[in-house]
């Protein structure tokens, strides 16, 4: 069994620390994961901030959990700077967004955010097409349009080449192509499987996958748990239908996390 790093993760209810999530992760060989903070704006999680609790899974359990922090650019680019600042102080390698909340991050007036990200030498990791909605505030903005795939990051990506872009589910169902054709162009962007878009453009063979580079494609889950080992089972057989080799399975479940992560 290949050892593999889960790029997507999120903290969850009633597992403080992920201890138990951890248990499971052993148990199928996954050696490491990067669990991404939850945005407040559009859903009630009952968990509190749910950035703290990022951090307090990296400190308790270093070098197995990485994290990131959840950053609405539309409150204010002063306030997304200082959530960068704040969290980065903290120990956290990047910031995850959900564009879908009501911003473009392709606007000029998030150049100082991406800028502080440079020089924290720190990623951005990305919701990318449909979202859930918001059952307990259906009058809440979400949309999948105006800012949230993959072409909306890339004069960011070119401004940028310190800074890596990680595409969740793939960029989306309707804009994978928008995956294949920047991560295809630049050297900073990546994109992951995770369920539900991110499988979903596989189990159907779209278009142009065979030339997803193989260095760029990340494997990531968003908690998949017991079903891991199933998991691994269906997307090496079904990467390799597309050609890939072992040595590619490699990079896709371990290797190319690995780099990203600075895991020595």
């Amino acid at each position: 069994m290949i050892e593999k790093i889960d790029i997507h993760l999120h903290p969850i209810a009633g597992d403080p620390g992920l201890d138990k999530y951890l248990r499971i992760m052993d148990k199928h060989n996954v050696v490491a994961g990067l669990v991404h903070g939850l945005p407040q704006e559009g859903w009630e999680w009952k968990m509190g901030d749910t950035n703290d609790q990022v951090v307090a899974a990296v400190k308790a359990h270093p070098k197995r959990f990485y994290g990131t922090a959840v950053v609405d650019f539309s409150r204010g680019v002063e306030k997304a700077v200082d959530l960068v600042k704040k969290y980065g102080d903290k120990g956290l390698i990047g910031i995850k967004t959900f564009p879908n909340v009501g911003f473009d991050p392709n606007e000029d007036q998030y150049e100082p955010i991406f800028q502080e990200l440079e020089k924290r030498k720190m990623l951005v990791f990305s919701h990318c097409g449909w979202i859930l909605e918001n059952e307990t505030n259906r009058a809440m903005s979400l949309q999948s349009i105006n800012g949230a795939s993959p072409f909306h990051f890339e004069v960011p990506a070119r401004r940028h080449p310190g800074v890596n872009f990680i595409f969740a589910h793939f960029g989306g169902a309707a804009t994978y192509l928008e995956t294949l054709v920047l991560t295809s162009r630049l050297k900073n962007t990546f994109a992951d499987t995770c369920p539900g878009w991110g499988r979903w453009v596989f189990e159907n063979d779209l278009p142009g996958l065979k030339s997803m580079p193989r260095h760029k494609l990340l494997y990531g889950t968003d908690n998949e748990a017991e079903l891991y080992g199933m998991d691994d089972e269906w997307w090496s057989k079904k990467l390799t239908s597309l050609g890939f080799t072992y040595g590619d399975l490699y990079l896709y479940f371990y290797e190319n996390s690995k780099k990203i992560l600075g895991i020595v």
